[in-house]
């Protein structure tokens, strides 16, 4: 019980540097506003009568979705920052174990994330229509899976590259635009049949990304009843990232404490 308190009381004071940044959150928020304000109501007037018959209702979704996606790669930069600024090493003076410190930060990244992506879920409940708020309500636990999936992510490319802050950012941006531009947030599955290889459709299908814009557009906007494999798809294309990521960051633990830098 003493590790689990540990862990909690260090993801509270990695939780505390996101909110440190609030005026920077609401820049990005207004910014992810102005994309489901302006780009869905103008291209919804371009696609009239296409494939997509409103792509407000369809944008809107995936906005949240990207919203998620942004909070939990901040989990990146304040690791980075963490590494940087000799966090880290004062934190491995305390007596919680490595195991401990990386779940700590995949919490509180996850946490941070769900925090920013449930304030535009608000936004678009408020713009839009829904029928099932109760589905809102099943949906959350599974884009906190998402999230925690995403803050691994994050984890890792700052594992990678923290003696070189320009690395970080340049590896979070390739990885930001191969997730969003294979995936469904954009743009439906049979706009990139038309357009894109087998392979890469596939892939774009599979994306968590578009696996969450999917459910939150069909069980939550269309009120859709649930249905558990798509859930469990999510649940499954998520928990790698997770995984991946935080052992890539106990990896660079280990050698920080035993190389006494990365």
């Amino acid at each position: 019980m003493t590790e689990v308190r540990r862990i909690l009381q260090v993801a509270r004071t990695d939780l505390s540097y996101f909110f440190r940044t609030k005026w920077l959150m609401a820049v990005l928020l207004s910014l992810n506003l102005s994309d489901m304000l302006v780009i869905g109501l103008v291209y919804s007037g371009l696609m009239k009568g296409g494939l997509v018959l409103n792509y407000f209702q369809f944008f809107a979704p995936a906005v949240v979705v990207m919203g998620l996606f942004m909070g939990a790669l901040d989990t990146g930069r304040r690791i980075w920052l963490a590494f940087r600024e000799g966090v880290i090493q004062y934190y491995l003076s305390l007596p919680i174990s490595n195991k401990g410190l990386v779940a700590a930060y995949l919490i509180a990244g996850s946490v941070s994330a769900m925090i920013y992506s449930v304030s535009l879920l608000l936004v678009a409940l408020i713009v839009l229509p829904t029928h099932a708020i109760l589905n809102a309500l099943a949906v959350l636990p599974f884009l906190f899976i998402l999230a925690m999936g995403l803050a691994g992510i994050a984890a890792a490319l700052a594992a990678l590259a923290s003696t070189h802050g320009e690395f970080f950012f340049a590896f979070q941006q390739i990885v930001q635009a191969f997730l969003l531009t294979f995936s469904t947030v954009y743009y439906p599955r049979q706009v990139m049949e038309l357009y894109l290889p087998s392979i890469l459709v596939t892939v774009a299908s599979a994306n968590p990304l578009s696996n969450a814009a999917e459910a939150l557009r069909e069980f939550v906007f269309k009120g859709s009843p649930i249905q558990p494999s798509v859930m469990i798809s999510l649940t499954l294309t998520s928990v790698p990232f997770a995984l991946i990521g935080a052992l890539v960051y106990y990896k660079a633990l280990q050698n920080l404490q035993v190389k006494g830098k990365l």
